[in-house]
């Protein structure tokens, strides 16, 4: 699978004006996008919009032909972390089938992203990452104030995969969409001692494990028809 027939890498620019023209200079990496419509129609987070500061511009690129254009009509859900835009960097791209139900509990699934690497001159450096796993746990609410309902998957959210598209691995279509992380922890090693004045002393190591948070299938689908109207 070309992973650049179906998302992008999204970046911030500067944008300046000189001479009536408009110049854009790429400035840093902000996350990822893909398509879900027509005319270009991409999905991604709230919470990248809102990365882009006065005197600058989101941007997408191309995988496949190393266009940069902005991202034209941007909509933020009012609840919800998750974003609608266009991108017309690309004219022949393809979308994930977004017909399937939520994935439950042991569904294996998998997400394409980037990891910023930093930046030498103007060229921002980003590097490719797969990411394999299952679904953890699936509720109808949810403890992130940004989520509808819970999502959670067995690989995190690293820094940079924030909008990649969660995808089955067994039927190839969109599960969901990562946006953030959940930490839980496991007891390693416990240990306990009583002194002779009967104080009890009591030690315990844990180990933290970070698990990715996705909005489902089911989520995006009405997150889409809600900025749909």
């Amino acid at each position: 699978m070309n992973y650049g027939d179906y998302q992008i890498p999204l970046l911030i620019a500067k944008q300046t004006i000189q001479g009536g023209n408009i110049h854009l200079q790429i400035d840093r990496y902000a996350g990822v996008a893909f398509f879900v419509g027509n005319e270009g129609l991409i999905a991604t987070c709230r919470h990248i919009v809102q990365m882009v500061q006065e005197g600058e511009v989101l941007v997408g690129k191309s995988l496949n032909t190393g266009v940069i254009e902005p991202i034209y009509n941007i909509r933020v859900h009012a609840d919800y972390d998750f974003a609608l835009g266009a991108f017309m960097g690309q004219p022949d791209y393809r979308i994930f089938p977004m017909d399937g139900e939520d994935c439950l509990p042991g569904h294996d699934v998998r997400a394409f992203g980037f990891n910023n690497i930093g930046k030498i001159g103007a060229d921002v450096r980003v590097n490719a990452r797969m990411l394999k796993g299952y679904i953890v746990s699936k509720h109808e609410t949810s403890d992130h104030p940004e989520a509808k309902t819970t999502t959670e998957v067995s690989f995190p959210s690293l820094k940079g995969f924030s909008g990649s598209p969660l995808v089955s691995t067994e039927t190839g279509k969109l599960a969901g969409m990562m946006f953030s992380n959940h930490e839980s922890s496991i007891e390693v090693h416990s240990f306990m001692d009583v002194e002779d004045n009967g104080d009890t002393f009591k030690e315990s190591i844990y180990r933290v494990i970070e698990l990715g948070l996705a909005h489902s299938i089911s989520d995006i689908n009405q997150f889409i028809s809600d900025l749909k109207g």
